[in-house]
Protein backbone atom coordinates (compact mmCIF):
# COMPACT_ATOMS: atom_id res chain seq x y z
CA UNK A 1 0.00 0.00 0.00
CA UNK A 2 1.67 3.35 -1.26
CA UNK A 3 1.62 6.07 1.56
CA UNK A 4 -1.15 8.47 -0.47
CA UNK A 5 -3.16 5.44 0.71
CA UNK A 6 -2.47 5.33 4.36
CA UNK A 7 -3.15 9.35 4.57
CA UNK A 8 -6.67 8.82 2.51
CA UNK A 9 -7.37 6.34 5.34
CA UNK A 10 -6.63 8.58 7.72
CA UNK A 11 -8.09 11.30 6.20
CA UNK A 12 -10.98 9.24 5.54
CA UNK A 13 -11.37 7.92 9.30
CA UNK A 14 -11.14 12.05 10.50
CA UNK A 15 -14.26 12.28 8.27
CA UNK A 16 -16.01 9.63 10.00
CA UNK A 17 -14.96 10.73 13.68
CA UNK A 18 -15.73 14.32 12.90
CA UNK A 19 -19.79 13.36 11.01
CA UNK A 20 -19.98 10.90 14.39
CA UNK A 21 -19.43 14.32 16.75
CA UNK A 22 -21.97 16.35 14.24
CA UNK A 23 -24.75 13.97 14.31
CA UNK A 24 -24.57 13.00 18.23
CA UNK A 25 -23.97 16.50 19.16
CA UNK A 26 -27.27 17.67 16.72
CA UNK A 27 -28.82 14.95 18.54
CA UNK A 28 -28.29 15.99 22.32
CA UNK A 29 -29.11 19.81 21.20
CA UNK A 30 -32.46 18.08 19.96
CA UNK A 31 -33.23 16.53 22.42
CA UNK A 32 -32.64 19.58 25.14
CA UNK A 33 -35.09 21.40 22.98
CA UNK A 34 -37.38 19.36 22.90
CA UNK A 35 -37.57 19.20 26.48
CA UNK A 36 -37.53 22.73 26.72
CA UNK A 37 -40.34 22.90 24.64
CA UNK A 38 -41.96 20.23 26.44
CA UNK A 39 -41.47 22.68 29.63
CA UNK A 40 -42.89 25.62 27.96
CA UNK A 41 -45.87 23.75 27.12
CA UNK A 42 -46.43 22.51 30.92
CA UNK A 43 -45.14 25.69 31.77
CA UNK A 44 -47.76 27.80 29.84
CA UNK A 45 -50.67 25.44 30.23
CA UNK A 46 -50.27 25.70 34.00
CA UNK A 47 -50.35 29.34 33.78
CA UNK A 48 -53.22 29.41 31.73
CA UNK A 49 -55.04 27.17 33.84
CA UNK A 50 -54.37 28.61 37.02
CA UNK A 51 -55.17 32.22 35.70
CA UNK A 52 -58.42 31.47 34.29
CA UNK A 53 -59.74 28.24 36.14
CA UNK A 54 -58.41 28.19 39.42
CA UNK A 55 -58.57 32.33 39.62
CA UNK A 56 -54.62 32.15 41.32
CA UNK A 57 -52.18 33.33 38.88
CA UNK A 58 -48.92 31.39 39.34
CA UNK A 59 -46.71 34.52 38.42
CA UNK A 60 -43.50 32.67 37.52
CA UNK A 61 -44.89 30.65 34.97
CA UNK A 62 -45.01 33.56 32.31
CA UNK A 63 -40.96 34.82 32.64
CA UNK A 64 -40.16 31.05 33.09
CA UNK A 65 -41.74 29.99 29.41
CA UNK A 66 -40.20 32.92 27.97
CA UNK A 67 -36.24 31.91 29.55
CA UNK A 68 -36.95 28.30 28.06
CA UNK A 69 -37.91 29.88 24.81
CA UNK A 70 -34.67 31.86 24.96
CA UNK A 71 -32.58 29.09 25.73
CA UNK A 72 -34.62 26.58 22.95
CA UNK A 73 -34.40 28.91 20.29
CA UNK A 74 -30.74 30.19 20.88
CA UNK A 75 -29.91 26.79 20.87
CA UNK A 76 -31.85 25.73 17.84
CA UNK A 77 -29.87 28.49 15.85
CA UNK A 78 -26.68 25.59 15.26
CA UNK A 79 -29.39 23.04 14.42
CA UNK A 80 -30.44 25.28 11.30
CA UNK A 81 -27.24 26.21 10.39
CA UNK A 82 -26.18 22.66 10.36
CA UNK A 83 -28.77 22.28 7.56
CA UNK A 84 -28.14 25.23 5.71
CA UNK A 85 -31.05 27.00 6.64
CA UNK A 86 -29.88 30.25 7.64
CA UNK A 87 -30.65 33.26 6.42
CA UNK A 88 -29.57 33.72 2.71
CA UNK A 89 -30.01 35.72 -0.64
CA UNK A 90 -31.19 32.60 -2.75
CA UNK A 91 -31.12 34.43 -5.96
CA UNK A 92 -27.57 34.82 -6.59
CA UNK A 93 -27.15 31.45 -4.63
CA UNK A 94 -29.56 29.63 -7.44
CA UNK A 95 -27.34 30.79 -10.43
CA UNK A 96 -24.23 30.52 -9.12
CA UNK A 97 -22.86 26.71 -10.54
CA UNK A 98 -19.75 24.68 -9.75
CA UNK A 99 -16.60 26.25 -7.77
CA UNK A 100 -18.14 29.57 -7.51
CA UNK A 101 -21.34 28.26 -5.54
CA UNK A 102 -18.73 26.35 -3.35
CA UNK A 103 -16.87 29.52 -2.49
CA UNK A 104 -19.81 31.20 -1.92
CA UNK A 105 -21.42 28.95 0.57
CA UNK A 106 -17.97 28.81 2.50
CA UNK A 107 -17.53 33.09 2.09
CA UNK A 108 -21.31 33.05 3.92
CA UNK A 109 -20.15 30.17 6.23
CA UNK A 110 -17.38 32.66 7.49
CA UNK A 111 -19.17 35.80 7.54
CA UNK A 112 -21.82 33.51 9.79
CA UNK A 113 -18.84 32.16 11.97
CA UNK A 114 -17.24 35.61 12.39
CA UNK A 115 -20.66 37.29 13.53
CA UNK A 116 -21.47 34.20 15.86
CA UNK A 117 -17.92 34.68 17.28
CA UNK A 118 -19.11 38.29 18.28
CA UNK A 119 -21.97 37.33 19.65
CA UNK A 120 -19.92 34.72 21.60
CA UNK A 121 -17.71 37.25 23.12
CA UNK A 122 -20.16 40.10 23.79
CA UNK A 123 -23.13 37.83 25.21
CA UNK A 124 -20.71 36.58 27.75
CA UNK A 125 -20.01 40.14 29.27
CA UNK A 126 -24.18 40.67 29.10
CA UNK A 127 -24.34 37.62 31.08
CA UNK A 128 -21.45 38.29 33.08
CA UNK A 129 -23.39 42.13 33.77
CA UNK A 130 -26.39 40.46 34.85
CA UNK A 131 -25.17 37.95 37.18
CA UNK A 132 -26.14 40.15 40.10
CA UNK A 133 -29.51 41.42 39.36
CA UNK A 134 -32.10 38.29 39.79
CA UNK A 135 -35.74 38.05 38.88
CA UNK A 136 -38.21 37.73 41.90
CA UNK A 137 -40.71 35.93 40.07
CA UNK A 138 -38.98 32.78 38.85
CA UNK A 139 -37.53 32.04 42.54
CA UNK A 140 -34.77 34.43 42.55
CA UNK A 141 -33.11 33.18 39.66
CA UNK A 142 -30.26 35.29 38.78
CA UNK A 143 -30.44 37.12 35.33
CA UNK A 144 -27.19 35.38 34.12
CA UNK A 145 -28.77 32.05 33.62
CA UNK A 146 -31.07 33.35 30.97
CA UNK A 147 -28.45 35.99 29.46
CA UNK A 148 -26.39 32.62 28.85
CA UNK A 149 -28.51 31.16 26.28
CA UNK A 150 -27.32 34.04 24.01
CA UNK A 151 -23.28 33.10 24.40
CA UNK A 152 -23.56 29.37 24.64
CA UNK A 153 -26.46 29.42 21.88
CA UNK A 154 -24.04 30.99 19.64
CA UNK A 155 -21.05 28.75 20.44
CA UNK A 156 -22.79 25.67 19.70
CA UNK A 157 -24.27 27.51 16.01
CA UNK A 158 -20.31 28.28 15.85
CA UNK A 159 -19.11 24.49 16.60
CA UNK A 160 -22.05 23.14 14.29
CA UNK A 161 -21.44 25.36 11.59
CA UNK A 162 -17.88 24.50 11.49
CA UNK A 163 -18.86 20.80 11.81
CA UNK A 164 -20.68 20.82 9.18
CA UNK A 165 -18.65 22.99 6.76
CA UNK A 166 -15.77 21.06 7.27
CA UNK A 167 -17.46 17.82 6.12
CA UNK A 168 -19.21 19.70 2.99
CA UNK A 169 -16.04 20.84 1.83
CA UNK A 170 -14.49 17.27 3.10
CA UNK A 171 -17.34 15.75 0.94
CA UNK A 172 -16.28 18.00 -2.47
CA UNK A 173 -12.32 17.13 -2.13
CA UNK A 174 -13.57 13.33 -1.97
CA UNK A 175 -15.45 13.94 -4.74
CA UNK A 176 -12.87 15.74 -7.08
CA UNK A 177 -10.29 12.61 -6.24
Amino acid sequence: MSGAGVIDSNESTLLRRVAAFDVALARWVERGCVVLLGLMVLTTTASIMTRFVIFHPLNFADPLAKYLMMWCAFLGVGLALRKGEHIAVEMLKDRLKGTPAVVLAHLVDGVIFVFLGAVVFYGFGYAWSGRESHDPFVFGVSMAIPYLSVPIGAGVAMLQLALSSAARLERRRAINH
